[in-house]
């Protein structure tokens, strides 16, 4: 569904990643770890279109959202590096970005709708939010609270939330269990596999990398802006090298 082709992109003159190359298959979860600084929050950022790459190619395969965008057509994969933020999430890849960045001063309800902007689906939209509020049935409670008051794990609700509610195809997960109880921590990642059983595909980026690797079905190690170890999920997690840098074993 989605391929990275020798991505480099650049924060000024500071080369963030190095020709980066992943893919991610249609229902798969996919993470990518590292440490703080490898480039994992770039390469979400660049997919989405927050960031411009400099060099290399995104592709998304052709589905249904590509009726959504005017750039869209043809018969091949669309180049997501050429399309600006807006369009890309028209095109059914959504963010939930990294600490959150919920709407402080907007009710619950509405940081929610502020998700489904770019549909006209008005029947989509309220079968999506019923799927939300079943997933996040704490959300249910406080749709007229402002955002800004839930606590930190309600607030990573409403953001994974927020991101559903455009009905993605895949889905970018950046640092869902940051800051947050080891209970919660579960929770989340249960529902992560929820959202993914349901049909949606994940590219999850997680500091918490045997969490990470324990619920997807691949993985990519970053390292300065390079990918320097690939491959499924369980044998990372019994990679030597893995457990040392990253698994704390």
């Amino acid at each position: 569904m989605l391929t990275l082709e020798s991505v480099h992109t650049y924060y000024g003159h500071i080369h963030a990643l190095k020709g980066i190359s992943l893919t991610v298959n249609e229902g798969e979860i996919v993470t990518l770890i590292g440490s703080n600084g490898a480039g994992k929050t770039t390469t979400l950022n660049t997919i989405s279109g927050v960031l411009s790459a400099r060099a290399g190619a995104i592709y998304l395969q052709e589905g249904d959202h590509s009726r959504r965008s005017p750039s869209a057509g043809g018969e091949h994969d669309l180049r997501l590096d050429r399309l600006p933020a807006h369009e890309v999430a028209r095109l059914g890849v959504s963010q939930s970005p990294e600490g959150r960045k919920i709407f402080a001063r907007l009710s619950v309800r509405e940081n929610l709708a502020m998700g489904a902007f770019a549909r006209t689906d008005r029947d989509g939209i309220s079968g999506d939010l019923d799927r939300v509020l079943e997933l996040f049935p704490r959300l249910q409670e406080r749709l007229s609270q402002p955002g800004g008051t839930l606590s930190g794990g309600e607030q990573q609700m409403l953001a994974i939330g927020r991101a559903l509610m455009s009905s993605p195809r895949i889905l970018l997960l950046d640092e869902p269990s940051m800051g947050l109880a080891p209970i919660l921590v579960q929770q989340i990642f249960q529902i992560i596999r929820e959202i993914n059983a349901q049909g949606t595909t994940i590219l999850l980026v997680e500091q918490n990398a045997q969490a990470a690797l324990q619920v997807a079905n691949r993985g990519y190690v970053l390292e300065t802006g390079n990918i320097v170890l690939s491959g499924a999920a369980r044998d990372l997690l019994a990679d030597p090298q893995v457990a040392e840098a990253y698994l704390g074993i």
